[in-house]
């Protein structure tokens, strides 16, 4: 199941440089990633392994048929599965998932976000809009590219 959101553009004009003014995103809405792949909590765990074996991702986002999170399945969610569990195969995404989701929504502030990953020892956000629904996912990923596009900036706006 894959899905769709807008991002919400909320650029701030940050902090000058010299004379230039460097454009800093502000929101979740504007680093999250919308495209998605999610699993439903009854589908086998075994086409969960493939799938992150296949693609490049480290996170698969579980949800119910209303598209609310129902749980979050990491890269070491299925290390520690194919290690720790003999019968892993005939196991369900549900069985192995961790149910108990840290989350946060498009409007939260980026700020705020990477805090409660550095407190919570976490890799990754399910993003969550008004009504409880999936509508993306903040990774360290996302965050490792939105600083390097203010990197960039900086470095160019010194030569």
């Amino acid at each position: 199941m894959k899905f769709h959101a807008k991002n919400a553009s909320t650029m701030l004009k940050a902090p000058t440089l010299g004379n230039s003014v460097l454009q800093a995103p502000t929101q979740v809405a504007d680093v999250m990633t919308t495209d998605t792949t999610t699993m439903l909590p009854s589908q086998c765990f075994a086409d969960a392994v493939g799938l992150m074996a296949t693609n490049s991702f480290r996170h698969l986002l579980v949800v119910d048929e209303a598209v609310r999170l129902q749980g979050v399945i990491s890269d070491r969610d299925v290390l520690r599965a194919l290690s720790r569990t003999p019968d892993w195969r005939k196991k369900s995404v549900a069985e192995i998932m961790t149910k108990d989701s840290i989350t946060t929504t498009v409007e939260s502030t980026i700020s705020t976000a990477v805090r409660l990953m550095l407190e919570m020892r976490i890799n990754c956000l399910p993003v969550l809009d008004a009504d409880g629904r999936v509508v993306g996912i903040l990774t360290s990923t996302d965050l490792l590219k939105a600083y390097e596009g203010l990197q960039e900036q900086v470095e160019q706006r010194s030569r």
